[in-house]
């Protein structure tokens, strides 16, 4: 595929010779068009490609996630003996990006230099290989699963949680046939040959076809700018909006001449929400600094720390994480480094929040596994503990960034373009009730005599029992006696049950020690395996939402019953009415106390 990729474009530019346009390709970061180049270069020229050229094309099909056609340039590259020492680094690289850490470590072992900065990277490259095969005879603790659905041949990623589900961005939905309509020719970033990102969400609670919920994010704000749109974050009252977007028209600063005419860098916009409409953006004051990148915003629990990425003067490395602090008067700050215990010589990015007091991030930095490794950090600000890697499964050999815990605290997405997935980034999706557990190294746990019924959290030993009120016998009645009821294949809270469980936030905020156990039932329409599925989104909505309301996830449990326990005659081979198929599609609730 690389190698006709672009040939239209070559027949229009007759009067440059191939190398002039590979060069030109590669120093505007055009890399799956320069590696489609430098490849018909290689099958001119053979063994007498230049040195330089082989080692453009390695680095291309790196930057476009082809680490098994980089490995193999790099295989040929250092054959030669007019080899670059780098070589040995990269090739290094590109087979650790493959999980082959026993020969990647071979790989680096050779390279030697002067550098202090690469000497350290090649120390932490070495360790990683070490740490990355004894992580891998661990095994994982959960499995991550591809999200089918909201996957497509680009790169998909999960940016954040709201209330209506889940904020992504994409390079591969610009021309499916979404709610707001699709782009049969969406403009194309040079640089991956893939159309650029927008931002995006789906009420992943909708059962059905996908593309029913998955909707463009605020076309009316975001629909008119070019180039790459997103990440977007918005805050808890989602009334604010950061959005990350490339510098826009003629505002490119120049970086060189000719065919090198700039760099499009990324910028923060805002927009606050007035009467239920959202305002123009404006480039976020004291935040951007001209000639530097800044981007993938997000906010601390609280709302008051803007963490971000960039590139600009006064960092560790390549890009470092940076923080600003919300004023008095609602304007941010100046931008501080997060500092050297985060950010190291070379690049962290896509920072995320799923806990206060904790900071997610992906980083080259570590030892890692290879490509971008996902970290969890306790701390703030510039002061932190020491960055954990979050090992398998949510670390490969390959790119692992953005994970993303949603409210009820057990499920999560993250991205990766590892090997076997459908396109150069997809979505993988888990579910962890010992998430907490195992992330703070605390091993208890809340006695369950029902195993169907894991923990969501760590919790300490039960507390002694009390002796209960008649008001607490009333309300634990009132709260097993109500049924939560939901249409014919569907995960969907209707509006009277959402009602009820406004009253049952109440109830339990009264009640600060009690925790409740969701249990979810289907109708014996479909598979078994299909059926427990379906309940156990039945028990995420219903959690989910009290967790919306202010409930503390780790006194909820789930579980998941399929078709089991009719409360009628409604079974397999019994003709059924409506009426009495989804009286069986119901949530109930039992409290432990």
């Amino acid at each position: 595929m690389l190698t006709f990729l672009m040939s239209s474009r070559l027949y229009g530019q007759e009067q440059k010779s191939l190398s002039q346009l590979a060069g030109e390709a590669y120093e505007r970061q055009e890399y799956a068009e320069a590696g489609a180049l430098y490849n018909r270069i290689a099958r001119l020229k053979g063994d007498k490609m230049k040195m330089d050229q082989l080692m453009k094309m390695a680095h291309s099909y790196q930057e476009i996630g082809y680490y098994r056609e980089a490995a193999d340039v790099y295989r040929q590259i250092i054959s030669r003996p007019d080899h670059p020492a780098m070589a040995y680094f990269a090739y290094g690289d590109a087979l650790r990006q493959r999980e082959l850490y026993n020969e990647a470590k071979q790989q680096y072992a050779l390279f030697t230099t002067s550098d202090a900065d690469s000497l350290k990277l090649k120390e932490i490259a070495l360790r990683g290989c070490d740490s990355a095969m004894v992580w891998s005879k661990q095994g994982a603790p959960v499995q991550l699963k591809p999200v089918k659905e909201l996957n497509t041949y680009g790169s998909d990623l999960v940016s954040g949680v709201v209330q209506k589900g889940l904020l992504l961005m994409s390079t591969g939905y610009r021309s499916m046939a979404l709610n707001g309509g699709s782009q049969s020719n969406p403009p194309i970033d040079k640089r991956t040959e893939q159309p650029y990102y927008k931002a995006y969400i789906y009420q992943q609670y909708s059962i059905g076809n996908a593309t029913m919920y998955l909707e463009e994010l605020t076309p009316a704000l975001l629909g008119n700018y070019d180039y790459h749109i997103g990440p977007v974050c918005l805050n808890k009252t989602e009334d604010t909006l950061y959005a990350t977007i490339n510098i826009q028209g003629k505002k490119m600063p120049v970086t060189g001449k000719g065919a090198v005419n700039g760099i499009r860098r990324l910028e923060i916009y805002q927009s606050v929400k007035k009467d239920d409409k959202w305002q123009p953006l404006v480039l976020l004051p004291g935040v951007n600094v001209p000639g530097y990148s800044s981007g993938h915003a997000v906010l601390s629990t609280g709302g008051d720390i803007l963490y971000f990425v960039s590139d600009r003067p006064g960092g560790q490395g390549q890009t470092d994480l940076w923080y600003s602090e919300k004023q008095a008067d609602g304007a941010w700050g100046a931008p501080v480094n997060c500092g050297s215990q985060v950010n190291t010589v070379a690049a962290e990015t896509f920072p995320t929040v799923n806990e206060d007091g904790i900071l997610y991030f992906s980083s080259k930095g570590y030892a890692g596994m290879g490509g971008y490794d996902i970290y969890r950090v306790k701390g703030g600000k510039s002061s932190w503990e020491t960055p954990e890697n979050m090992k398998l499964p949510f670390n490969s050999g390959a790119d692992d960034i953005g994970l993303i815990l949603k409210r009820n605290g057990y499920e999560g997405y993250l991205a990766s373009n590892k090997q076997g997935g459908m396109g150069r980034d997809d979505i993988y999706y888990f579910s962890d009730p010992d998430y907490f557990t195992r992330v703070n190294g605390n091993g208890n746990t809340v006695p369950e005599t029902n195993h169907n019924v894991p923990p969501v959290a760590g919790q300490p030993s039960a507390p002694v029992k009390q002796p209960h009120t008649p008001e607490d016998e009333a309300d634990k009645k009132q709260l097993e006696e109500w049924k939560f009821l939901y249409d014919y294949n569907s995960t969907s809270l209707l509006t009277e049950s959402r009602r009820i469980l406004d009253q049952v936030a109440a109830i339990l905020k009264r009640h600060p020690d009690w925790r409740i156990v969701v249990a979810s039932f289907a109708d014996n329409r479909g598979s078994d395996q299909y059926n427990t599925d379906l309940s156990a989104l039945r028990c995420y909505a219903v959690i989910d939402y009290l967790v919306n309301k202010g409930v503390d996830p780790k006194r909820l449990y789930y579980s998941n019953k399929g078709e089991s326990n009719p409360v009628n005659g409604c079974k397999d081979g019994v003709p059924c009415s409506e009426a009495d198929y989804k009286q069986n599609r119901r949530s109930e609730l039992r409290v432990k106390w």
